[in-house]
């Protein structure tokens, strides 16, 4: 026997009748406050951690605060082993130290094995394909030792060729397949986006590919098991849950079954366990007795609605006015990151268009940062040729072909690694783009690189401490298994 449950967003419990693995974990309702995002778990749970079953390993497939959470972790018995991504970093390894817990690498392509189960984790394709800053994100097999079944998860990595072929070598068939939905609608902080109004029909065609994909070179999957984009916002934040989610998963899984209503798609509520004998889906349950999701009429709605005027933005740092200290940080910063732009998206594409194409604006990017209430400002825009960002006009927008308006203390934040660029979205920036079908404006790509916790891994464990030391009182809940 192998079963499956679905804990939330991209968490998963996998048992068989010796084995039991706890995977990207969210134990708690609420998440993501180290870039001050204020999620919440959706659709809303039940979930009852005392009755969570002893835990043989723990999996971290990569450190992305949706999956590697700090106080959930902190709910956790320090005696259950933890293989986190070989990929991640320094920080993340730290942490898990200091906290108590026993951390292995889990090396992309080394099986594994954890009682009568046994984890392959696979590498993304980071040169054919843009994964985004999931570098150090590693997809996953898990499968029964004794031929119950398998499960299989890209995480957040595109699926290609490759990674089917890799999960075939380890098991001929495939089992239950994890399909990720992390498309989101970003018109609300970009005038040159267009609302994003095919989302569910796109993500259709998506898993289509990947389903043809997987049958193809692989085999019919026992069912396909759609996740992610499992949060909301609340609060004075609720208004993005009618901008940003653009995708009806259960109109999705309803098409794909329509097209083949001889297989099984799902979109994945909490508490659901799908259990696998003799390589076949044997029954969906649900529920289990430690997670339930809350009734419908409990869920907020994150039905799409009009876009209406977008409302002005508080900082992630909680700090309107940018001090004198605060402006010579966020310069500091600026001449670090206007070197790291040398060969990347945004260099290449300026180097690639003719002046006139411009519109007699310069060929060139303005960061416009607020410095407090009011009309406080500084401008800086970006001089290729000198590999600097210099003072530039009041009102950048009819002067330079692109660029993005935000709190002052906010870039700072981001450019020194104390914050994630995750910060600066879901309605923390505006962003232009006069030209945007030549010029390839993709900032926060650009901001990825320079305060990823791979480059910056002393000041990502100093967000890590901060974080630990607000839940170190934290009583475990979660046991190990004792063996």
């Amino acid at each position: 026997m192998l079963s499956v449950t679905f804990l939330g967003h991209q968490g998963w419990l996998v048992r068989s009748k010796e084995t039991t693995l706890l995977v990207d974990p969210l134990l708690r309702e609420e998440f993501g406050e180290i870039h001050a995002l204020g999620y919440r778990v959706f659709p809303p749970r039940r979930l009852d951690l005392a009755k969570l079953p002893p835990i043989d390993a723990l999996v971290l497939s990569h450190e992305h605060d949706d999956h590697f959470d700090i106080p959930s972790l902190a709910r956790l018995s320090r005696s259950i082993p933890v293989h986190l991504s070989a990929r991640s970093s320094t920080a993340a390894r730290s942490i898990l130290g200091t906290m108590g817990f026993t951390v292995s690498p889990l090396t992309p392509g080394m099986p594994l094995p954890i009682g009568d189960l046994e984890l392959t984790p696979f590498a993304g394709d980071h040169v054919s394909v843009n994964c985004g800053d999931e570098w150090d994100t590693l997809p996953f097999m898990v499968r029964h030792l004794g031929g119950a079944g398998s499960f299989f998860s890209m995480v957040d990595i595109t699926m290609t060729e490759r990674h089917v072929e890799w999960a075939k070598k380890r098991t001929p068939k495939p089992g239950l397949v994890s399909w990720t939905n992390n498309a989101l609608d970003w018109s609300h902080m970009a005038d040159y986006l267009v609302e994003r109004t095919e989302g569910t029909q796109q993500c259709f065609v998506k898993m289509g590919v990947g389903h043809k994909m997987l049958t193809t070179f692989w085999g019919t999957p026992a069912a396909m098991l759609m996740c992610a984009g499992g949060f909301a916002f609340e609060g004075d934040r609720a208004w993005l849950n009618g901008r940003v989610f653009c995708v009806d998963t259960e109109g999705v899984c309803e098409a794909m079954t329509k097209l083949y209503p001889k297989e099984k798609f799902v979109s994945t509520r909490p508490g659901q366990t799908f259990v696998m004998h003799e390589g076949r889906l044997q029954r969906a349950e649900d529920s289990t007795p430690f997670l339930t999701t809350e009734p419908r009429h409990a869920w907020p709605s994150r039905v799409k609605s009009a876009a209406d005027e977008t409302p002005d933005y508080a900082p992630a740092t909680g700090r309107r006015e940018a001090t004198a200290e605060d402006l010579a940080r966020l310069e500091e910063g600026l001449r670090e990151f206007a070197a790291s732009l040398v060969g990347g998206t945004i260099f290449r594409s300026l180097c690639s268009l003719l002046d006139h194409e411009a519109f007699d604006r310069a060929v060139s990017f303005a960061l416009v940062a607020r410095t407090g209430d009011g009309d406080g400002r500084r401008v800086y825009v970006y001089d290729l040729a000198s590999c600097a960002f210099v003072p530039g006009p009041d009102d950048p927008r009819g002067t330079v072909l692109a660029g993005m308006e935000c709190w002052a203390t906010d870039l700072a934040a981001v450019l020194h690694g104390e914050l994630g660029p995750i910060a600066l979205t879901y309605g923390r920036a505006r962003l232009w783009n006069a030209l945007p079908a030549r010029f390839a404006f993709d900032l926060f790509g650009e901001l990825y690189r320079v305060s990823h916790p791979l480059r910056r891994p002393a000041e990502t464990l100093a967000t890590y401490e901060r974080t630990w030391q607000r839940v170190q009182d934290t009583a475990p809940v979660v046991a190990a298994k004792t063996r």
